[in-house]
C-alpha cells in the first residue's frame, strides 16, 4: 500500500474560555452608561472573579490519507471539522499530536483565508501564490486560467475589500486549485458561491483527484459528499465518531445520529410550554430525497414532519400547527401555519403526523432556529423552542441574491397534509 501523503496522529486543540461573573453582570443589560458604571464598580471593589473553561474543539483524531483520495469529513455544527482542516493547513498549531503533510498544500478555509482586503485581485493572486512557494514565473503562467476560471476579470484590479463573499470565494478557489496543490483543503465556503460555480468547483476538485492530488473536504451536504468522495469519517464533540471509510456508511451514520439528535432537542423541550393535552411527539426535516437535514439549502424543497400525541381518543379539530423560523438573534422571520390549510380538518385521533412542503425554500444564507407551536380553539397547548439549530447554505441562489439579506417578514409559499396513516 501507498505511503500516506496526509497522517494525522491524534491531533488535539484546546481552548481556554474566559469567562467574567460577579455582581452585576447581566447579560441582556445593553445600556452603554450603565455598563460602564458598572465595570468600573467592579473594578473598585474587585468583586468579580475570573473563570477559566477548557474547550477541546479536537481531541485525539488520527486518520491516514493517501495519494488520488477525497477524503470527506462530516458531523454537525461545532463537532471541530474547520478545526481539523486550520490544524492541517497550519493555521493553528495543534495542543497535542501531529500531522504529517507531503506536498505543496493549497486551501479555501472560510472567506478570504490568504487574502489581503487592501490589496487588489491581481495581488492578491501573486502574494497567494508566493506563500505557498510557487516562483513569479509559476504563477505568471497559470494566471490568464487561475483569472478565467473565477470570472472576476472585471474587477481584478480593484481592492479585494470591495468584493462581494461569492467573487472572493470565486478567486481564492481558483488560486487554490490551479497552483499545482499536491494536498487540497476545502471547507465548506463553496455554499456561498452559485449553483453553476459549485458545479465548476466540484468538477475541478474531481480533476485534482484523479491527476493524484489528496483532498480533504468538508460540507453539510451529503449529497455532495457521496459523488466526490472516496472516503469519509464523523467527528462528533471534537472526537473520530466514525472512522475513516466507506461514504456511504459514514453519511448512514450521520444521518441517524442528525435524526436522533433532532428527538433530543425535542425531548429536552427547550422552554416547552404545553398544557398536557396534544403534544409534539416527534419532527424532522427532509429534501426533496427523503433524507433527513440539518442544513437546509436556498432555494431548494423542504419538508417539515411534525408528529403529535394526544392524551384523549377524542375527535381533533380546530388544531393549527406553526413552525418558527427565526433568526439565530432569535427575531421570527418566517411563520408556516396550517390554519388555512388544516383550520376545518379534523385529525386523526390519539396520535398522527402533518407534513409542511415548501417548494423553494427561500431562507438567505446563515444561521437559523426552528420552533413549534400547536393552537387548538386559539389556546396554545403545545410549543418547544429550537427544536432544530442549523445553518442555510446558498444553494442555487446568484451572486446578486446572496449579497441581499432578509430583514423582517419573509413569505414562503407552503402546503399542508394530513398523513393518512395516522
Amino acid at each position: 500500500m501507498a505511503e500516506p501523503i496526509i497522517s494525522a496522529e491524534n491531533l488535539s486543540k484546546r481552548y481556554r474560555i474566559h469567562q467574567t461573573t460577579g455582581p452585576g453582570w447581566h447579560r441582556n443589560q445593553r445600556v452603554l452608561v450603565e455598563d460602564i458604571t458598572r465595570i468600573a464598580n467592579q473594578l473598585r471593589r474587585r468583586d468579580y472573579s475570573e473563570k477559566r473553561v477548557t474547550f477541546w474543539a479536537l481531541k485525539d483524531v488520527s486518520f491516514d490519507a493517501r495519494e488520488g483520495d477525497v477524503v470527506g469529513i462530516i458531523g454537525r455544527n461545532g463537532a471541530g471539522k474547520s478545526t481539523l482542516l486550520k490544524l492541517l493547513g497550519r493555521v493553528t498549531e495543534p495542543t497535542s499530536g501531529r500531522a504529517i503533510i507531503y506536498g505543496r498544500v493549497g486551501a479555501l478555509l472560510e472567506v478570504g483565508t490568504g487574502f489581503h482586503s487592501e490589496l487588489t485581485g491581481r495581488e492578491n493572486v501573486f502574494v497567494s501564490g508566493a506563500i505557498i512557494g510557487m516562483s513569479r514565473a509559476e504563477i505568471k503562467s497559470k494566471f490568464d486560467e487561475i483569472v478565467a476560471f473565477s470570472g472576476v476579470e472585471k474587477f481584478l484590479d480593484t481592492p479585494v475589500k470591495r468584493f462581494s463573499s461569492g467573487m472572493e470565494v470565486r478567486l481564492a478557489f481558483s488560486v487554490a486549485v490551479h497552483l499545482n496543490p499536491q494536498v487540497l483543503l476545502v471547507d465548506e465556503v463553496l455554499s456561498v458561491g452559485d449553483a453553476s460555480f459549485q458545479q465548476k468547483s466540484l468538477q475541478k476538485i474531481k480533476d485534482v483527484s484523479e491527476n493524484g492530488g489528496t483532498i480533504i473536504f468538508i460540507s453539510h451536504n451529503m449529497t455532495t459528499v457521496s459523488s466526490i468522495c472516496t472516503q469519509a469519517l464523523v467527528l462528533e464533540h471534537g472526537k473520530v465518531a466514525f472512522p475513516l471509510g466507506r461514504v456511504s456508511e459514514a453519511i448512514s451514520y450521520y444521518l441517524s445520529d442528525v435524526e436522533q439528535g433532532q428527538k433530543i432537542r425535542m425531548e429536552e423541550g427547550r422552554q416547552r410550554m404545553t398544557s398536557g393535552n396534544i403534544k409534539i411527539s416527534g419532527f424532522n426535516i427532509q429534501g426533496s430525497d427523503g433524507v433527513i437535514l440539518e442544513t437546509l439549502t436556498s432555494g431548494l424543497p423542504v419538508t417539515f414532519q411534525i408528529e403529535y400525541q394526544a392524551e384523549h381518543s377524542k375527535p381533533i379539530k380546530d388544531i393549527c400547527f406553526s413552525i418558527l423560523i427565526k433568526t439565530f438573534k432569535g427575531d421570527v422571520i418566517a411563520n408556516l401555519n396550517s390554519q388555512a390549510a388544516l383550520g376545518s380538518h379534523k385529525l386523526p385521533r390519539d396520535h398522527g403526523q402533518v407534513t409542511c412542503t415548501v417548494g423553494k425554500f427561500p431562507i438567505m444564507p446563515g444561521n437559523i432556529s426552528i420552533s413549534l407551536l400547536i393552537e387548538q380553539m386559539g389556546q396554545v397547548v403545545d410549543k418547544i423552542d429550537d427544536v432544530f439549530i442549523g445553518n442555510v447554505d446558498a444553494g442555487g441562489h446568484s451572486e446578486n441574491e446572496m449579497s441581499r439579506e432578509h430583514e423582517g417578514w419573509v413569505l414562503i409559499e407552503h402546503g399542508w397534509s394530513v398523513n393518512s396513516d395516522g
